[in-house]
């Protein structure tokens, strides 16, 4: 008990007696205030309380220094507060996918396939009926923003479209209903399509044309360009491109017939790319060219760049895996030993409904009529080759014969250009060669020789319409005789 007492009278008395302040306690403080100083500046001193502030006066106050426990004591709470620190530093967001422009443009082709690209992943948008298709959403001014979501690129009215699903367990699911319940709600969705928009939105009045997704091939030379992009495109593609016995093409695509059709340097100029089909081979690659003439091409993708083994549509934003559809085993003989997954590609087929190079309808021309109003986008691709390779035939026929009658003329005057030619070797060939040789040349001059008198013979006559009567008077010259005539005669 009296130990006890007088521990609590020192301590009381430590408490009441006032604090030295020698140079030597001044000298040893300021080091270390200096210390915390600079550990403050360095992001690394501990937290300052006011527990801790009492603390460390009365270990300066009973003599204590700091021990080795309290500085590892205060280097993990450090250590500590980093670590908690650190996951609350989450990453920056991704940059969001560019959205379509948000103007009112309905004869614009390329926004329309903006926003009817918004629609091809199937994770956001499934297939629907053809009256509330994407491309019907499009033709409108929408874009799919989302699950089964359609929103306004001008007005931002945004839109559920669900016909026969439901959500069963977190997932989608297909329900059965009545045909009756199902036009419905097609016609209701028809119907939302256009009154959906916010009042005074554009694209409420008025929405795009049904054939603004016709192509046109009226540019023979930007035609051939776009051909031979599609071709490069797929041929380097080459080991995932399906055999042309995997194809099944129309019967008026005939390969062997467009490249006769095709230009000499079609796949020459300008040089193909390494990797392309055109550089394996002298031959080019027929597979690649029949899936480019039907509107094939290759897939690229933002993020990964091209991808090998699909091709796509850029019209109707179509996707064709072509692993699908080529043989896995095949011998020297052409014989299929391990089939494809898919029994033949039918790349006509495989297009959207609404697509130009399937559906007749959206190809169709105004004014076009008969077979021309029934031609898809491929046939009219046919028919512009056929019509480019008659026209250069035709070139090239007339350079041909221009040659070939110009040289014989010039070797016969630099043989003898005095003396007229004999009539001696002509007696030599048949009579048939020589009466047509000698006569044609005849008839052909008599022939211009008339046609000049009645050219001649309209240009007077035109020319009197304009020459009045005291014109005539005054070009005509006064001749005795005439003045002679021109008096009256007295009886």
């Amino acid at each position: 008990m009296n130990a006890t007492k007088r521990k609590f009278n020192a301590l009381l008395q430590g408490l009441n007696s006032p604090r030295p302040s020698s140079s030597s306690s001044s000298d040893q403080t300021t080091p270390t205030a200096r210390r915390k100083t600079a550990d403050i500046a360095a992001g690394t001193a501990p937290l300052s309380s006011p527990l801790s502030g009492v603390t460390a006066q009365k270990k300066r106050r009973m003599g204590v220094a700091a021990t080795a426990a309290d500085a590892s004591s205060s280097s993990l709470s450090l250590a500590s507060i980093s670590s908690l620190r650190r996951p609350l530093q989450t990453p920056p967001p991704a940059a969001p996918p560019p959205e379509v422009a948000a103007r009112y443009c309905p004869g614009d082709r390329e926004q329309l396939l903006r926003r009817l690209a918004s629609f091809q992943e199937i994770t956001n948008w499934t297939p629907k009926p053809d009256r509330v298709s994407e491309v019907e959403w499009a033709k409108r001014g929408w874009v799919c923003h989302g699950k089964e979501r359609v929103r306004c690129a001008l007005c931002h009215k945004e839109l559920v479209v669900k016909l026969n699903r439901k959500e069963q367990d977190g997932k989608e699911v297909s329900v059965l209903v009545a045909s009756e319940i199902e036009e419905a709600l097609v016609d209701k969705y028809v119907d939302l399509i256009v009154s959906s928009h916010q009042p005074e939105c554009l694209w409420k009045k008025r929405g795009c044309d049904d054939t603004l997704l016709r192509i046109f091939f009226s540019n023979s030379s930007g035609t051939l360009e776009s051909l031979r992009q599609r071709y490069d495109e797929l041929g380097s593609r080459q080991s995932f491109l399906p055999y042309e016995f995997n194809l099944r093409l129309p019967d008026d695509l005939s390969i062997d017939r467009v490249l006769d059709q095709l230009p000499d340097d079609f796949f020459t100029r300008p040089p193909p790319a390494s990797g392309t089909a055109a550089t394996s081979g002298p031959s080019p690659n027929r597979a690649a060219l029949a899936l480019a003439l039907t509107g094939w091409q290759g897939l690229s993708n933002a993020r990964i760049g091209a991808v090998p083994n699909t091709a796509s549509c850029h019209t109707c934003q179509r996707r064709l895996g072509l692993w699908m559809f080529k043989s896995k085993e095949v011998d020297e003989n052409g014989q299929i030993l391990v089939p494809a997954a898919m029994d033949h590609l039918d790349p006509i087929r495989e297009h959207r409904f609404f697509c130009p190079w399937k559906n007749p309808q959206a190809q169709n021309r105004i004014g076009a009529t008969g077979e021309e109003a029934q031609a898809a986008a491929w046939v009219t691709l046919l028919q512009m080759l056929k019509n480019e390779s008659s026209l250069r035939s035709i070139y090239e026929g007339r350079h041909k014969t221009k040659s070939v009658a110009v040289a014989p003329s010039t070797e016969k005057e630099n043989k003898d250009p005095s003396t007229p030619e004999k009539a001696v070797p002509a007696l030599m060939e048949p009579m048939s060669n020589v009466s047509a040789k000698t006569t044609a040349p005849e008839f052909d001059e008599a022939d211009r020789d008339a046609k000049d008198k009645e050219r001649w013979a309209r240009l007077r006559k035109v020319k009197s319409l304009f020459d009045t009567k005291s014109s005539r008077k005054s070009k005509r010259p006064a001749t005795p005789q005439s003045t002679k005539l021109a008096t009256p005669t007295k009886q």
